[in-house]
C-alpha cells in the first residue's frame, strides 16, 4: 500500500519517467523522488538542491541534468560535475546529495566515506557501498530497483528522512 503511494507520487511528479526503458531512468526518477523527503539544515529558500555526479554525460546524472526545470518543495534542483580528484571538504559543501554509480564505488568510496559531511547524502547503487558507509543505496533486485538504507549512518546524519520514504525502504544491516 505504501510503496503504490510512492509509486503513484513519482508518477504524478515526475511524469516524463512513467515510461522509463531504462535502469538509469528509474534511479533519476527515484533520485528526484527520494530529495522531496529529505530535509537539509543547510538548504536556505533561495538555494537550489545540488546534485552532484561523476558523469553528467550519461546516466542517471544526464538524465537529472536534461530536466534541470524540475523543482524540489520549490527550491530549483541543480546538477553538479565533480571530478574524483576534487577536495573532499569543497564536494562537501557544494553537494546536498551525491550518487556515485556502482563503476565508480570502489574508487571513490575510501575517498568520501570517512571524511564527507554528514549533510550530505551520498546514494548509491550496491549493499557493498551501504556496507562501506554509504546512506542510500538503488539496488536493481531481477527488473525493479530498490531503495536500501543505511540505518546506523542515516542515525550519523545531519539530514531528516521523512517517515515515508523509510516506509518504503528496506534496511541494511537489518
Amino acid at each position: 500500500m505504501k510503496l503504490s503511494g510512492l509509486l503513484l507520487a513519482l508518477i504524478i511528479a515526475f511524469p516524463c519517467f512513467v515510461l522509463a526503458k531504462s535502469p538509469e531512468q528509474v534511479k533519476s526518477a527515484f533520485l528526484f523522488q527520494i530529495a522531496k523527503f529529505v530535509e537539509f539544515p543547510q538548504i536556505s529558500n533561495n538555494r537550489p538542491v545540488t546534485f552532484c555526479f561523476y558523469n553528467i554525460k550519461k546516466g542517471v546524472g544526464e538524465l537529472l541534468k536534461s530536466n534541470s526545470s524540475l523543482k524540489i518543495n520549490n527550491r530549483p534542483i541543480e546538477t553538479v560535475l565533480i571530478d574524483k580528484n576534487q577536495q573532499i571538504s569543497e564536494l562537501s559543501r557544494v553537494c546536498d546529495i551525491t550518487y556515485i554509480d556502482e563503476t565508480m564505488e570502489d574508487d571513490i568510496i575510501p575517498l568520501w566515506i570517512d571524511t564527507i559531511s554528514l549533510n550530505t547524502l551520498t546514494v548509491g547503487e550496491s549493499i557493498n557501498f551501504l556496507e562501506k558507509g554509504g546512506v542510500i543505496s538503488l539496488i536493481q533486485e531481477g527488473n525493479k530497483i530498490r531503495l536500501y538504507i543505511n540505518k546506523q549512518q542515516l542515525l550519523r546524519s545531519s539530514f531528516k528522512v521523512q517517515s515515508r520514504l523509510l516506509a518504503v525502504s528496506k534496511f541494511h544491516p537489518n
